[in-house]
């Protein structure tokens, strides 16, 4: 009897707590979910979760259950929340083009986009003024996209570049418009620059181009800041050629990536930037160059370089791969490796030792 008091009582409070806040529609599909909007002449608030997204967990404990949201909403919206990852929600991820988490899609009566918003809010009185904009006609991206070409205006420009990749939408046209700009100040501002590298690919002419602009990049943005964010645009990808996971870039794909590299100059022992090097010879199968790469260059990476570890790892993956002379190649230059005696010698020899263990490809002559 009293677990069925406290069972009540708990329910009364999860209710009243919800109440208060935005009254969320459960049980019916997205095109109910638009006719009950319609019916009822309110827009349709879409919250687009998953189960994972700590800032979707957040909005939901903390901010939707709030008296200010429930005030707000309510007479304004049918609201509903989706899982992306489950049930309709796959398709309607898939159709509106949700690229993160969480996003919120407003809709008009007809099931229409109005808008949309990407990313929690840290309290309501933000998220009210994020949804209170979004309603607002000239934030859309097509009304933002005509005043963009009418006036190129720089902040324009970036609010609208950010709005088409929430959309799913390809801000190319706008990155190339904006990058004719004649203020180098704004062209080549770190704000635009992360913009247009995220949306470029390293193997397209685009790239090409700004890379024959480096030197106004080393002006504006530093030698150092440049160096990695061209870097960033194809690091991880060489990771993947240099580890052996899938990809799908081609020989020359990955000597353009280690030019720029050695282009770019960084200092000699900088970890992170050997690896499109690495990546070159895995993709050759060059596994002599590769050790003398190692024996060369990588062995003189600092230990307390956050990606020698990795490195290490690197060339330990492709063992398996080598030829017989060239395991033998490569346990002398892990043998001269462990005489330095350093802790980092000690756990490369750890790992040695257990992967010549567990090889079963290297055969007797």
């Amino acid at each position: 009897m009293k677990r069925n008091i406290l069972i009540a009582i708990l329910l009364l409070t999860v209710t009243f707590g919800y109440a208060q806040g935005i009254a969320f529609t459960t049980g019916l599909k997205f095109k109910q979910a638009v006719d009950k909007a319609k019916k009822e002449n309110k827009m349709l608030f879409m919250d687009c979760y998953t189960s994972w997204c700590i800032p979707c967990a957040k909005m939901a404990k903390e901010i939707f259950p709030l008296k200010e949201c429930g005030d707000y909403f309510n007479s304004r919206f049918v609201s509903i929340q989706v899982d992306m990852q489950k049930g309709e929600g796959i398709e309607l991820m898939k159709k509106y083009q949700v690229q993160s988490f969480p996003t919120f899609i407003i809709f008009d009566g007809n099931g229409n986009e109005i808008n949309r918003i990407t990313g929690g809010s840290p309290d309501v009185d933000d998220f009210l003024k994020r949804v209170e904009e979004a309603q607002k006609p000239d934030n859309s991206v097509p009304m933002m996209t005509k005043k963009f070409f009418e006036n190129p205006e720089y902040e324009l420009g970036m609010k609208l570049i950010k709005a088409m990749m929430d959309h799913g939408q390809d801000p190319v046209p706008i990155l190339d418009e904006m990058y004719k700009n004649k203020w180098e100040s704004q062209r080549y501002d770190r704000a635009f620059i992360e913009l247009y590298l995220a949306n470029t690919d390293f193997r397209s002419p685009r790239f090409d181009k700004l890379l024959l602009d480096i030197d106004k990049m080393y002006k504006h943005l530093g030698t150092e800041q440049t160096r990695r964010m061209i870097l960033d645009t194809y690091r991880v990808g060489m990771y993947l050629v240099a580890a052996g996971k899938e990809h799908d870039y081609t020989v020359d794909d990955v000597r353009k990536a280690a030019l720029i590299t050695a282009m770019l100059d960084f200092p000699s022992t900088e970890g992170i930037a050997m690896v499109p090097r690495i990546a070159l010879y895995v993709m050759e199968k060059d596994y002599d160059k590769l050790i003398d790469y190692y024996d060369e260059v990588v062995r003189y990476v600092p230990s307390n370089d956050a990606f020698k570890v990795i490195l290490n790892s690197l060339l330990q993956i492709q063992y398996p791969k080598m030829n017989n002379a060239q395991k033998t190649k490569y346990e002398t230059f892990v043998t001269n490796f462990i005489k330095s005696t350093t802790y980092e010698a000690k756990s490369f020899e750890e790992a040695f030792k257990s992967m010549k263990a567990n090889d079963v490809t290297k055969t007797k002559n």
